[in-house]
């Protein structure tokens, strides 16, 4: 009755003080520990067998083994575990018959191999199987007892072997979970997104450090409905009737807004749950990620918004496409001049499309404009021409009627006025001028000067007179002056103009 004491207590320590081991080499040298104090033997070793079944790998040897090593080998000196020991010798027959083995003489034994340099003598020896279902997967030996094993030793040593596997398989177990939930974590931790559990009931339990982190809200301020606080309010409702839709098998999901603690904004987040169910495929808890799709929404409702300005871009385009056909073709003329002006005025209408593209706010600055449809005939080089004005953006629809404005000034210029004769002077100039009610304008004016013939105002009001005198005014509310003067055209556009359409336009962002 006293030495089963002794060895049930070597047993609930193996199994309690296991519980605090780091590692399977602390918990091997527990084991050991207890087995060399109730069986008297001076040192132990502790090895498990390779699924190839011919190598042994130490798991610990014991404190007094490392002690007694009086060898040089480094790694013996480091304290590294030899492994990849082929099993033969004396220790190898407790595996191979699978059986426990008390040698005390050694020496004489027909299996025996010798030891390695440094390994302490071996006077004799105890070796017992460990089993796991069945079958030996490891052993622990037991060396020098002074006066020799017996059977005694050999029922001691039996009784701890199954608590010394249940240890392990337990450390084991122990360890793999715990490296699981770090796997687990690392992975959480790694998402861009929100992660969360909550109960069945959408309580949640949990949250992870990305939602502190983007919300404020601790996890425990989260927990139950706490985490409602971070939703916009015009949304909560919504978030509540989230966990009303849940059923048995289906998962959860919504749109909503959750507030950004740095910035105080905002943002979108599509939120997604999926059920965890038991073995009766009942819920038994909700695992919840939040994805912020802010930026992507914003950018489908940008987009939505640019479908519907180009739609109606495309709608003007083919209105003026339309009436600057037919206001060419009711001009009269050859076929070839026809052509040519209801090419030249396309042309036009292009180039100020092709600017518009070309700039992030779609507008077009005006002095490019003015510049492209000389550049087009020619005349920008010329030292008779004078362009002067502020950086001014105008607004896509404003550029359009402005390019066939300055268009058929230019085709006039040529054919008849300052860009013809050599005498001529062409100067156009711009400017924001601010009136006494707190509005402003914009004014564009074209000056022809030195044209030695008197204009003759043409007899029927062409293409050209009838966009400036007629729809500046009517499309854009421009007040206009359009003057066939002795010694060239003057023509004065004066524009509503608001502050913000003021923003210059990035011309090297233009090329």
């Amino acid at each position: 009755m006293h030495r089963d004491a002794h060895v049930l207590a070597g047993i609930n320590r193996i199994l309690q003080e296991a519980l605090r081991a780091s590692t399977e080499e602390e918990l091997g040298q527990l084991c050991l520990e207890v087995a060399e104090d109730l069986t008297g033997a001076e040192f132990s070793f502790f090895g498990e067998r390779r699924e190839s079944h011919d190598r042994l790998d130490h798991i610990a040897i014991s404190e007094r083994g490392w002690a007694a090593y009086g060898g040089d080998d480094p790694d013996f000196k480091q304290r590294q575990l030899p492994n990849g020991m082929k099993i033969h010798g004396i220790f190898g027959q407790v595996i191979l018959q699978d059986r426990s083995l008390i040698v005390n003489d050694p020496a004489s034994h027909p299996d025996r191999v010798g030891t390695p340099d440094g390994h302490p003598g071996l006077r004799n020896f105890l070796g017992v199987p460990l089993r796991r279902d069945g079958e030996t997967f490891a052993m622990f030996a037991l060396g020098n007892h002074p006066t020799g094993f017996t059977e005694r030793e050999r029922a001691i040593a039996e009784e701890l072997a199954p608590a010394i596997v249940q240890a392990l398989l337990r450390k084991r177990a122990e360890m793999a979970s715990r490296a699981s939930e770090r796997r687990l974590r690392s992975l959480i931790e790694g998402i861009p997104q929100l992660v969360w559990t909550a109960t069945r009931e959408g309580q949640w339990t949990w949250a992870s450090a990305q939602w502190v982190a983007m919300t404020g809200l601790s996890v425990e301020e989260s927990l139950c409905d706490g985490w409602l606080a971070a939703v916009h309010p015009e949304d909560r409702e919504a978030a509540r009737r989230f966990w009303e839709s849940a059923s048995e098998n289906g998962n959860l999901g919504m749109e909503g807004r959750l507030r950004h603690a740095q910035t105080g904004r905002y943002r979108w987040f599509k939120t997604r749950a999926t059920p965890v169910h038991d073995d009766h495929g009942r819920i038994v808890e909700w695992f919840g990620t939040s994805t912020d799709i802010d930026t992507l929404r914003r950018l489908r409702e940008r987009q939505e918004t640019l479908v519907a300005e180009l739609q109606h871009r495309v709608r003007n385009i083919l209105t003026i496409v339309r009436s600057i056909f037919t206001r060419t073709v009711e001009s009269g003329g050859p076929i070839d001049e026809i052509s040519d002006h209801f090419r030249g005025r396309l042309d036009s209408l292009a180039r100020t499309q092709v600017v518009a593209t070309q700039t992030r706010s779609g507008k077009v600055d005006l002095e490019n404009l003015i510049r492209d449809e000389l550049l087009g005939v020619g005349a920008i080089e010329d030292d008779r021409l004078s362009i002067e004005g502020p950086d001014v953006a105008l607004p896509a629809d404003t550029a359009e009627s402005i390019g066939l404005a300055i268009h058929e000034l230019t085709t006039n210029a040529l054919k008849y006025g300052a860009l013809r004769h050599p005498t001529g002077r062409l100067s156009i100039a711009w400017g924001i001028e601010h009136k006494s009610n707190n509005k402003c304008e914009l004014i564009v004016k074209w000056d022809e000067t030195g044209v030695p013939a008197m204009p003759v105002p043409p007899v029927r009001q062409g293409f050209g007179t009838e966009l400036i005198r007629e729809a500046l005014p009517y499309g854009l509310g421009a007040r206009t002056r359009l003057d066939f003067r002795g010694g060239g055209v003057l023509c004065v556009v004066s524009l509503p103009w608001h502050v913000d359409n003021a923003d210059p336009v990035n011309r090297s962002a233009e090329g």
